[in-house]
């Protein structure tokens, strides 16, 4: 008898166990059809109407804001000064770093404009129509094809971490299709883009590099060949209205007292268009042509 009355036991424990879990099941389900209709309450009760107006707030006759173009600004001649550079840094702008190869500075430069996130490409010095001094690294058209390849190859080893390369000066290199499709070699053989600076219009530099495989763009104004403020303020306006026409547009700029005052006030300012490193346009460009 006494093992019999255990075994019952035990049945109507396990019916108890059942009963209660199947309570259970229905209370859950019942909390879950009450919580789904809370969702449908009807529009008229205030807190509801409330939350939608916080969570989605309506601009009647107010179309979508629309991407705004992109512009790139380049900063040529960097390398010869530390102190310049960390002027730059101190803007916290997308600047791209264009850097001349051998200077005291030039792959300090290189490197810690990398490291904090900026692009950079080598700045190649190349000659002028003018008798300039074009300092180390520069390329001349009285060179054979092998000393411009070793040349440039030289500048290239100098300088780390760049994405592409720019025209310096170059207003005779960049007219000369022989010289220019070398450097697009070179170029292309380390996969560099190539930013023409067109300080000619009868340049080829950027006509070669796309002819090549090259990933190619050109600039479209000199922020600050005029130092003066207001011609540079003349010079945004271009800068931006391109910009608008074409989806994007490249500055160029130099290190300068003048160029840096005018930079920090109008960027700080700025709501018409959006700066960008140089190799964020590359697909702008691509789309353009």
């Amino acid at each position: 008898m006494p093992p019999r009355k255990r075994r019952v036991n035990k049945k109507k424990k396990n019916s108890r166990h059942l009963i209660l879990i199947l309570l259970l099941v229905i209370a859950g389900i019942f909390f879950i059809y009450r919580e789904s209709h809370k969702d449908k309450a009807p529009s008229g009760i205030p807190g509801h109407v409330e939350s939608e107006k916080k969570a989605r707030p309506s601009f009647p006759d107010v179309s979508p804001i629309s991407p705004l173009p992109k512009v790139a600004i380049v900063i040529d001649d960097l390398g010869p000064s530390k102190k310049k550079v960390m002027a730059l840094f101190q803007m916290k702008q997308p600047f791209t770093f264009s850097v001349l190869p051998l200077q005291t500075y030039s792959e300090w430069t290189a490197e810690e404009a990398h490291r904090r996130g900026y692009d950079v490409i080598l700045h190649v010095p190349m000659e002028a129509t003018r008798k300039l001094k074009l300092g180390k690294g520069g390329l001349y058209l009285y060179m054979s094809n092998s000393e411009i390849i070793n040349t440039l190859e030289t500048d290239i080893d100098s300088l780390p971490f760049i994405k592409g390369a720019s025209s310096h000066m170059g207003s005779a290199f960049t007219q000369d299709k022989r010289a220019m499709g070398t450097v697009a070699e070179v170029l292309k053989r380390h996969d560099l883009l190539f930013l023409d600076s067109v300080t000619t219009p009868d340049t080829v530099g950027y006509s070669i590099a796309k002819a090549s495989g090259i990933k190619a763009l050109r600039r479209d104004v000199f922020l600050d060949n005029n130092d003066d403020l207001k011609e540079m303020s003349h010079q945004w306006e271009r800068l931006v209205k391109i910009a608008k026409k074409e989806g994007y547009a490249i500055a160029l700029a130099h290190p300068r007292k003048n160029t840096f005052m005018f930079l920090s006030k109008t960027l700080k300012n700025n709501n018409e268009v959006s700066i960008v490193p140089i190799s964020e346009l590359i697909a702008e460009s691509t789309i353009s042509q």
